[in-house]
């Protein structure tokens, strides 16, 4: 199902989704758009060829005209097909929105948690994993809000 992406004047437009389980945190138009994949970092203009990747956790850029909208993102999929940019993850915040001490407590909750796991627990590989990736996540809050955030 191809969506006509035009601008009121007749020229082409990139548009961004970034969308999380719970709700569409962002949609809107974009100039540019630069995110973290498999392969490293993406710019996504207009016109872009397709593609389709793994998000890494780390930020999604937003440019569109002199505003940058900035979030901080978990990992999940990206998505570029006709001129639309689709982010898929599990959490995505808005760098003036977050919350710094909550964002450290999670970073010292996991740090904690990892070093209480059982050596002998059935599935602590799978355990430390998921840890680790909250850990991840609450740094990447911290290091996106100290770069972008407004507060």
């Amino acid at each position: 199902m191809s969506e006509e992406r035009q601008q009121g004047d007749g020229g082409r437009q990139l548009f961004c989704r970034i969308i999380t389980p719970e709700k569409m945190v962002y949609d809107g138009e974009a100039d540019l758009v630069v995110a973290r994949i498999a392969d490293g970092d993406v710019g996504v203009m207009v016109d872009h060829a397709p593609l389709v990747s793994t998000a890494e956790i780390g930020d999604v850029r937003i440019r569109e005209g002199e505003e940058l909208h900035v979030f901080a993102t978990s990992d999940g999929f990206f998505k570029v097909s006709e001129n639309l940019v689709q982010v898929l993850v599990e959490e995505a915040v808005a760098a003036e929105e977050i919350d710094t001490d909550a964002a450290g407590n999670q970073v010292e909750e996991a740090e904690r948690e990892y070093s209480e796991v059982p050596e002998d627990e059935e599935d602590a590989d799978r355990v430390r994993a998921e840890i680790d990736r909250k850990r991840k996540m609450g740094e990447n809050l911290l290091r996106v809000s100290g770069r972008y955030g407004q507060g």
